[in-house]
């Protein structure tokens, strides 16, 4: 394992070496040298057994550190080991903190995206079930539960599980997997640990791989604990002021009401955790992540303007996918970093039966199987073909 930097605006981490110093460690990445005091960093371990280090306030870059650097790093540092280098505060910072809640009400509003990440790991299960209530029915407005959908959500929700207990997901027993019949491609984790997965995501992916990476993406969503951090990030003071200041119920209305699913966006660090661990995932499953990388050439491909000739072909080009790209931006870089570490010779993530169910759910055309997706070299260019057209079923029935 080598000491690895990310720079939190793509997923492409860089091996350095560590220079830890008295007050500061340094590191260089290319002609740029890093400089980072000991005042300014946190902890942000992922649950993995390695230290994580981010700098206060986050600005999304991730230091990654082996062994032999954390030994260092914890010898000159050993507040690095305390709780507030964790976001975990004593009593007595609550206590001053309560005394000044009203005098200090205007600091809150602005603070509470700055600590979302601990009052997220806090927030009552009584308000994480009410604000994933809501939550579904958003989903239930513009979706549609498929009926033909049981077998393939099976097998889904098994790949799923392999995936999560070669990891050691904490969670993995809590996490289900629904599929939905809705007019764009997409996948999204949801406050209860779920992931609800949409027809014309099913219907885009042309290998089990590439559908398995995106589930594995936002597994690693919940086991972050990034939904809730962006949903407090959006609404800030109503959850804040009841899950520490005890209040009345108030703030958790104002907070529950105002959960927008359409409107919230991860930041650069959470989609820079959730792609390397998801890849961490894959891997230590005997996944090939270069079934993600062909799915995010495909979303590339539909984020680049249309040329002349395609507006004239077409008329307008239609369609893209707003939702998918807005919530998880696809970028030539994050293609390419699944990509480096791809490994050939490695099993599909589902029987060619198994496929052909889940390929089938919500009414959808099962494509001929002939042989499996090839896997690109490493460095090797986006081939950029566009998906197959899968026709939608009439809307169902909602379950109950």
């Amino acid at each position: 394992m080598q000491t690895r930097y990310a720079d939190g605006r793509a997923a492409i981490t860089h091996v350095t070496t560590l220079d830890v110093g008295t007050d500061t460690i340094a590191f260089r990445i290319g002609e740029t040298e890093h400089v980072w005091p000991y005042a300014e960093l946190r902890r942000a371990d992922d649950g993995s057994g390695r230290v994580i280090l981010k700098r206060h306030p986050d600005t999304g870059e991730r230091l990654y550190l082996d062994e032999t650097d954390s030994a260092r790093l914890i010898v000159a540092a050993p507040g690095l080991n305390a709780k507030r280098a964790f976001g975990i505060e004593g009593p007595g910072t609550i206590a001053a903190i309560t005394g000044a809640a009203w005098s200090l009400a205007a600091v809150f509003l602005l603070a509470v995206p700055l600590g979302a990440g601990p009052i997220a790991d806090h927030v009552p299960p009584r308000y994480r079930a009410q604000i994933a209530d809501i939550s579904w029915s958003q989903i239930n407005a513009f979706t549609e539960y498929c009926d033909d959908s049981d077998e393939a959500a099976r097998i889904l929700n098994d790949v799923a599980y392999r995936i999560m207990q070669e990891s050691d997901v904490p969670m993995r027993d809590d996490v289900w997997i629904t599929i939905v019949d809705a007019p764009f491609p997409n996948a999204f984790a949801l406050p209860d640990h779920s992931i609800v997965v949409t027809d014309d995501l099913i219907a885009l992916a042309e290998h089990p791989d590439e559908l398995v990476g995106v589930i594995a993406h936002e597994i690693a969503h919940i086991e972050h604990n990034h939904i809730m951090k962006n949903i407090i990030r959006s609404v800030g003071a109503g959850i804040f002021f009841d899950v520490v200041f005890g209040g009345a119920g108030a703030g958790q209305m104002v907070a529950i009401a105002s959960v927008n699913l359409a409107s919230l966006r991860y930041s650069r660090g959470d989609e820079t955790d959730a792609d390397l661990r998801g890849l961490d995932y894959l891997d230590a499953a005997g996944i090939d992540t270069a079934g993600l990388a062909r799915l995010f050439d495909r979303f590339a491909e539909q984020e680049r303007p249309p040329t002349e000739s395609e507006e004239e072909a077409d008329g307008e080009r239609s369609g893209g996918f707003p939702t998918m790209l807005s919530s998880h931006p696809a970028t030539a870089e994050r293609a390419a970093a699944a990509r480096a570490r791809s490994r050939e010779g490695l099993n599909p993530s589902m029987t060619d039966a198994e496929w052909q169910i889940v390929r089938a759910a919500c009414g959808g055309v099962v494509l001929p199987q002939s042989e499996p997706a090839p896997t690109a070299p490493p460095n090797a260019p986006p081939t950029n073909q566009p998906p197959v057209a899968t026709p939608l079923p009439a809307p169902g029935t909602k379950p109950d």
